[in-house]
């Protein structure tokens, strides 16, 4: 009897070791992700902090790039699994690559991007800005922003002095003297107000270009992760969202110490944007004038503008939150 109970007992220790073993061998699902540090993926950097990842079963590894062109780099050489990415930039992708795909717009804003000006060189309107050094990051969202704020009010980009230079050096050159003023957001205009004591001129343009931020992937990662790891990382932002709209001073405290500025001021912030989920037709008409400018600025080589609407991926979103997909497909 001794014998069999030996037996027995040796029989249900294998059995919880091979029902724990593949638990302790792959652990939680793993993402990696190239997050875009800017306001408008706030959600991403939020559901990390409050561990809202883990509470999915995720393990996610949030790498920081100060741009989305360098997030989606990322991405496209397998050092990612999904990135962040405004949709200015990605639109310069689809002239390039073909193996992504959009699944989520995470946050829009129609006043992130903004001029600013030493206050110094006589710019006290953006009419004034006729013949002076304007310097922006060349492709990106604020090369297209200062475009359509230009055109606003009467002026072309043939009518200020264009340079184009890397957006974290934007805040030196314009101390220093080397330019009249830039287009750009945050952190870069902050950082301008702190390096000029003040000093500058800050022209917003809300309506002119409703700016939105999106999680994209490759196409294989879609395939193999929209019934299981993406609908989880995608309930993790969702409840992100609801902690900026039930809790919004502590979201507020959280992303203000991410981008170094006042609760108070993030809170102003967080009262403008719009970091929800969600995947709007709005995005396919942005999607085509973006496109629409690069061609006509011969800023692309190729004159065919791709279909947006086979980038458009809803299945997790539709998963988590469907009424949030209004895409018509």
């Amino acid at each position: 009897m001794k014998h069999v109970w030996k037996h027995i007992r040796l029989g249900l220790c294998l059995t919880l070791c091979l029902t724990m073993s593949p638990f302790k061998a792959h652990g939680a699902e793993r993402l990696v992700v190239a997050d875009t540090r800017a306001l408008l993926s706030g959600l991403v950097h939020l559901a990390a902090e409050k561990g809202y990842f883990s509470e999915e079963g995720l393990e996610v590894q949030i790498n920081d790039f100060a741009t989305g062109d360098e997030a989606t780099r990322a991405m496209f050489e397998g050092k990612a699994d999904i990135a962040s990415v405004a949709e200015t930039v990605l639109v310069f992708d689809t002239f390039r690559e073909k193996d992504f795909g959009i699944f989520a717009t995470i946050g829009s804003w129609d006043n992130e991007v903004k001029i600013v000006a030493r206050a110094d060189r006589n710019i006290a309107r953006i009419e004034d800005l006729r013949g002076k050094i304007v310097a922006t990051q060349a492709k990106f969202s604020t090369h297209y922003f200062l475009y359509q704020a230009l055109l606003k009010h009467g002026l072309t980009m043939g009518d200020i002095k264009p340079l184009f230079m890397k957006s974290a050096e934007l805040p030196a050159a314009l101390e220093a003297g080397d330019i009249d003023a830039f287009s750009s957001r945050e952190p870069f205009i902050g950082e301008a107000r702190q390096r000029l004591g003040g000093k500058v001129q800050v022209f917003a343009e809300p309506g002119v270009y409703w700016k939105s931020f999106n999680l994209v992937a490759r196409n294989e990662t879609l395939k193999k992760h929209s019934a299981g790891a993406l609908p989880k990382f995608l309930r993790a932002l969702l409840k992100a969202e609801q902690l900026v709209q039930q809790q919004p001073q502590e979201a507020a405290a959280i992303l203000a110490k991410r981008f170094k500025t006042s609760p108070e001021q993030m809170a102003a912030e967080l009262a403008e944007v719009k970091l929800r989920l969600g995947l709007e037709q709005r995005l396919l008409y942005t999607l085509e004038s973006v496109a629409t400018w690069a061609v006509q600025e011969n800023l692309v080589p190729d004159k065919n503008i791709p279909n947006y609407l086979r980038l458009i991926h809803p299945e997790p979103l539709l998963a988590v939150k469907p009424n949030a997909v209004t895409v018509i497909r």
